[in-house]
């Protein structure tokens, strides 16, 4: 989990390289929040020989980190349509259903759009975009890529410091079920700095 953390925010770094005045990356945490399921039983982690079959799957709030990488694609002045390459990990996470705990991990890549309005010391924004989550687990569960999408929101706070903002940000990850059965709706809330080059 880690490594591949590691390489894709290394790619992101890398390829700040090739762009003008109009890149930035940003380096954000935060938490993740994970709805509640009910499965039916023989689906998922939920198979009929479970004794919890039918207990809500509960996956606690856990603290994540995100890696981004956004060029603008157009400027109109008071507002740019920005190109990003969000990528969200969450290390360490856990699945509860009754009396069973299973550990996994998790990482978003969803490419998208960003819309930004340009106002003094504030510019808030919308994003969305789609691509794949990654689900890894200890034991016979394994690991399990599925489609995902996200709709998120926030804004940028100048900072006495050139090229450096402050940002906040609520991206809303929406993805299929993985091998092992938990939540699909997935809320990452988080802050942090961006560098514009």
């Amino acid at each position: 989990m880690k490594r591949i953390l590691g390489i894709l925010f290394g790619a992101l770094l890398l390829s700040t390289l090739s762009f003008a005045q109009s890149t930035e990356i940003g380096v954000l945490a935060g938490g993740i929040f994970t709805s509640d399921k009910n499965p039916a039983a023989g689906i998922g982690s939920c198979p009929a020989t479970n004794p919890f079959c039918g207990a809500t799957i509960h996956t606690p709030a856990r603290i994540s980190y995100e890696g981004v990488l956004a060029h603008r694609l157009i400027n109109l002045h008071v507002a740019g349509i920005h190109f990003e390459l969000p990528v969200v990990g969450t290390p360490t996470r856990t699945l509860e259903q009754g009396g069973l705990r299973q550990d996994f991990s998790t990482i978003y890549f969803t490419p998208g759009l960003r819309l930004q309005m340009s106002l003094p010391f504030f510019d808030p924004f919308v994003s969305a975009g789609g691509g794949f989550a990654h689900y890894s687990a200890g034991g016979s569960l394994g690991g399990s890529t599925v489609g995902a999408y996200q709709v998120g929101g926030g804004f940028d706070l100048s900072a006495p410091v050139p090229f450096l903002n402050f940002r906040a940000e609520v991206r809303d990850f929406h993805n299929g079920t993985p091998n092992f059965n938990v939540g699909q709706n997935n809320l990452f809330a988080a802050a942090g700095i961006v560098l514009k080059f």
